[in-house]
């Protein structure tokens, strides 16, 4: 039995040991004594019940959420025999940003695991990504470009983290998110499944996305037609000069206006964008 049972069949009280407890899982600690995530949101909870029922323990709904995602009511109903009501008091005291849905779910929900890849897989390396928006945003787009998996460093934020979840739309929940503890093993884990790795860099020496992209559409060749990964690195300071250096080759996207440069979520964008459109080409 969880530490989320004998729960009465309407929470009222925001400041009960129960909601309590369930608020103090955005904290990476209380996650990981519990082994438990938080998930907040109508979509993020969706997914999760959708994609990984199996792990849900708890899911709360206010009256008005329930009434307003009724798939989001029947999915729990399926998923857990844990679906409770809530006040819009306790929902906000479990999580400002819930619009009314909250859910708890064993942390296995995020994969791990690699999963099958065949050739010409695209893989994403998040080395040390701080921000919780710009990583659940590549780890949505990832999932949207048909990467194969995602894997992250040591040093970036917390992919079960709610803020992360959210962010991602509850892309967490659809693909493999595999942490290393340093960028050279990140390195090796994709040379192991055969496949190359590009680093984002705007260096002068860096190859065209653009380029690379129309070598490989017309011609079927070039760094994308084969297993690759993208890395990306922290939203201020990109890529050291020893991650750069174990890149296989570096990638920059060139820009015709005055901005200095992209966002990394924003630059993620367009090289799984590059990467997804190869694969169509190639078939």
């Amino acid at each position: 039995m969880t530490a989320f049972a004998e729960r009465p069949e309407v929470l009222a009280n925001p400041r009960a040991e129960r909601v309590r407890k369930v608020a103090a899982l955005s904290g990476r600690s209380a996650r990981s004594r519990a082994g438990r995530i938080l998930v907040e949101g109508p979509q993020a909870v969706r997914e999760l019940l959708a994609h990984r029922p199996a792990f849900v323990e708890d899911v709360y709904l206010s009256e008005k959420a329930a009434e307003r995602h009724r798939d989001i009511s029947s999915l729990a109903r399926a998923a857990t025999r844990w679906t409770h009501m809530m006040t819009d008091e306790v929902a906000h005291a479990m999580s400002p940003d819930s619009q009314g849905v909250v859910a708890v779910a064993r942390s296995e929900a995020v994969s791990d695991e690699f999963g099958e890849a065949g050739s010409g897989a695209t893989f994403v390396v998040l080395a040390q990504g701080r921000d919780p928006g710009n990583v659940g945003t590549i780890i949505r787009t990832a999932d949207a470009m048909g990467a194969s998996a995602v894997i992250t460093v040591a040093g970036t934020v917390a992919v079960d983290s709610p803020k992360v979840i959210r962010s991602s739309a509850g892309s967490v929940f659809h693909l493999p998110i595999i942490a290393e503890p340093d960028f050279d093993a990140a390195v090796r884990s994709v040379h192991e499944r055969g496949g190359q790795v590009l680093g984002t860099s705007g260096s002068a020496g860096a190859k065209d996305l653009s380029d690379l992209m129309l070598s490989a559409a017309l011609e079927a060749r070039g760094w994308l037609t084969g297993t690759h990964a993208w890395v990306f690195g922290n939203e201020a300071k990109g890529l050291g000069d020893e991650e750069l250096s174990a890149c296989d080759a570096l990638v920059r996207i060139d820009m015709s206006g005055d901005a200095e440069s992209l966002n990394v979520a924003s630059a993620a964008a367009m090289c799984l964008f590059a990467s997804q459109t190869v694969r169509r080409a190639l078939g």
